[in-house]
């Protein structure tokens, strides 16, 4: 039974830089793709359009699935018990 060669170390090793010029213009071009990963990052953050923001929490929910459960929880409930009991008592806000 054969045997598969190995690799030789010096093969598989890159090679040698001839262009000093050539490293400086990789670390740029390095410097331009992380920039832009990171600009991304922040307009996604940003543009999250599905944000909602519940009013009488004072809470962000990041989808309609997460705000759905969040309306039909016992403190949003609650919450909202105490701000239509204030309004109709004729209190600006309630007390907690």
């Amino acid at each position: 039974m054969k045997r598969p060669k190995s690799p030789d170390p010096l093969e598989s090793s890159p090679p040698p830089r001839s262009q000093e010029g050539h490293e400086e213009e990789e670390d740029e071009e390095e410097e331009r793709k992380l920039a832009s990963v990171h600009r991304a990052k922040r307009e996604r953050r940003q543009g999250s359009s599905s944000a909602t923001m519940c009013q009488v929490c004072n809470i962000q929910l990041n989808s309609s699935a997460q705000a759905q459960i969040h309306y039909r929880g016992k403190t949003h409930q609650r919450r909202l018990r105490r701000l239509a009991k204030a309004v109709t008592t004729g209190r600006d806000a309630p007390i907690y």
